[in-house]
């Protein structure tokens, strides 16, 4: 396309393009953290061989709460996200459904302590690299 007035063109592609490329570093940054790999050696297994690991849970439900998603009809924005999902190496991402089913199922099996487990295992590797000597909490 011939373009005179503005000083950009315009082109079409067949590459994916995703409408949250910011998501894709809070992703890469979950992966850094190691965080895949250690939620699933912290939560219980899918009970089939078939089934998703629990890393594939949780972060396609990081990446849309921190996208600012609220419902977990949510996750279809990422589900969709061709783009995003092709950049993160997210191959598998589980229904709307068989995550409030999975959630549900943590819930009542005790899964939630795995998800503690982590959290205090990641602050406390924060923490460890911070070279403050005190923290002081404060109520704002």
């Amino acid at each position: 396309m011939t373009q005179n007035i503005l000083p950009f063109k315009l082109e079409t592609t067949t590459e994916h393009i995703t409408p949250h490329g910011g998501l894709s570093l809070f992703g890469e940054f979950l992966h850094a953290m190691n965080l895949p790999n250690q939620i699933n050696r912290a939560m219980p297994e899918p009970g089939s061989g078939a089934g998703y690991k629990p890393s594939q849970f949780v972060e396609p439900l990081l990446l849309m709460l921190h996208g600012g998603g609220r419902t977990l009809e949510d996750l279809r924005q990422i589900s969709n996200d061709a783009g995003l999902r092709d950049l993160l190496r997210l191959d598998k991402i589980p229904s709307t459904c068989a995550l409030g089913d999975w959630l549900r199922r943590m819930g009542a099996a005790g899964g939630l302590a795995g998800l503690a487990y982590v959290n205090r295992d990641q602050i406390r590797r924060a923490l460890k690299r911070d070279k403050t000597d005190g923290y002081t909490l404060s109520k704002t």
